[in-house]
């Protein structure tokens, strides 16, 4: 029965393009604007989890969809869609984990949205623990529903975000791969499929 349940884990791949007005650098229009860390970095952490939840999939007995959004810079517009047209009835999911900006680690994550839903936290403290030392989760970024979550905790579905924080390259042409701190943006990406699984698992959660 709980395959019929669903676990959304997301992020946006969409960035700014060349720039103009939704840049940081309104001077240097015309110039690519990467995104390395908004939002390639959690984008590259969702296939990543993608493939290790598939060669684990004993490991879930809930559904697992994974949904890269567009036009999240436009005004969440791809998460909107997905929330109006998902893949699994609306209704039928338990949990969003949304992956924004998780590139700059350097050993802690901000993690937002459990302030909503507190009878998660059990899982993400196992998950945490399953994870072993080096990454700190910390709770004072910009909160839960500045993202894709948004869309998913407007309809009630626990929705937790997944950060490591603003920087001086945000929006601008200088968020580029040589920035990412690699090793921390796999732990990131392993504490959420930890997290994931748990909540696959967890027949208290509704």
């Amino acid at each position: 029965a709980r395959a019929k349940e669903a676990i959304v884990i997301g992020a946006h791949y969409d960035h700014v393009g060349l720039g103009g007005h939704l840049s940081m650098s309104p001077e240097r229009t015309g110039e690519i604007h990467n995104g390395v860390d908004d939002n390639a970095s959690g984008t590259a952490s969702i296939i990543e989890i993608a493939r290790v939840a598939h060669e684990q999939r004993a490991r879930f007995p809930r559904t697992l969809v994974f949904v890269a959004f567009a036009g999240e810079e436009r005004g969440l517009l791809g998460s909107a869609y997905y929330a109006e047209h998902s893949v699994v009835p609306i209704t039928d999911t338990v949990a969003m984990l949304n992956l924004d900006m998780v590139g700059r680690a350097r050993g802690a994550v901000d993690i937002s949205g459990l302030e909503g839903s507190p009878s998660l936290e059990a899982d993400l403290k196992e998950a945490a623990r399953a994870m072993g030392e080096g990454l700190t989760i910390a709770r004072q970024g910009p909160g839960a529903g500045r993202s894709d979550d948004f869309n998913f905790a407007v309809r009630r579905i626990p929705a937790i975000n997944f950060f490591t924080g603003f920087h001086a390259d945000y929006h601008r042409p200088t968020d580029d791969w040589e920035k990412i701190d690699k090793a921390g943006t796999a732990r990131v990406a392993a504490l959420a499929l930890e997290f994931a699984a748990r909540l696959a698992a967890d027949s208290s959660v509704k």
